[in-house]
């Protein structure tokens, strides 16, 4: 495989749009929104995003599939994640042969309801991110996740932050951005859990998001039950479940 050249993007996007188990990270990438890498053979494609998802589209053959568990098992995951994500049973049976492989799962929501309204607890106040709030967040689900920088993603990205004093609380954000969706990350400050924060920061960014015009997506770990309650809190119904391939020491 070879890697596509900035330049040659615009082209990927129908690849894109087809990747195996979701299109959201793989567009963000190929429409020039958020950073990412792209390799091909002219018949498969690989979509490597900044976050560290990767997805795969068109006709992978046993060579591409072999150079792509070559990226898997050789990549550091201390410098830069390499998790391929799938639904295809075909692409999950040729991973599982390799015990250095292991395979967890992702849950996806798709949103249907009327949009839920940003309700405060006393003593709380909500902010919309900027740059020096974006750059004082600290934990593991925060935009500099997945986005290259803090002014990418204020230039294509939105975030709501739940404050207590000057403290961040909990905050939502667009983790991926396409030119018709959002994807939804959330976290919690570990003293703010359990006070219906996050849902109140994540409603905040799915107005935004409407505003704009966007189809709303949530995902998280099969395991994240905080994240699966608050989903459901906000209105998201679950539709699928994909596979999560990644090194065995990540």
């Amino acid at each position: 495989m070879r890697e596509v050249q900035k330049e040659s993007f615009p082209e990927m996007i129908r690849w894109a749009r087809q990747a195996a188990g979701d299109s959201v990270y793989p567009l963000s990438i190929a429409e020039g929104v958020q950073s990412g890498r792209i390799f091909t053979d002219d018949r498969a494609y690989l979509f490597w995003h900044h976050c560290g998802f990767a997805y795969l589209a068109g006709r992978p053959d046993a060579q591409f599939l072999s150079e792509v568990e070559n990226m898997i098992l050789q990549t550091d995951p201390q410098k830069q994640r390499f998790l391929l994500i799938t639904d295809l049973a075909e692409i999950c049976a040729y991973f599982a042969k390799n015990p250095m492989i292991q395979t967890e799962f992702r849950k996806y929501y798709v949103f249907y309801h009327a949009l839920p309204e940003p309700v405060l607890p006393d003593g709380y106040t909500l902010k919309k991110l900027d740059a020096a709030l974006t750059e004082q967040l600290s934990g593991r689900i925060v935009p500099a996740w997945s986005w290259k920088d803090t002014e990418q993603f204020l230039q294509a990205g939105t975030g709501f932050c739940v404050m207590k004093g000057a403290e961040p609380a909990a905050w939502a954000f667009s983790a991926a951005v396409t030119s018709d969706t959002i994807d939804i990350g959330v976290e919690t400050a570990p003293a703010y859990r359990k006070k219906g924060l996050a849902t109140c920061a994540a409603a905040a960014v799915m107005q935004d998001g409407c505003a704009q015009g966007k189809r709303l997506v949530w995902a998280h770990h099969a395991a994240n039950e905080g994240s699966m309650k608050t989903a459901e809190a906000l209105g998201f119904t679950i539709n699928r479940a994909c596979a999560v391939l990644h090194r065995a020491d990540k």
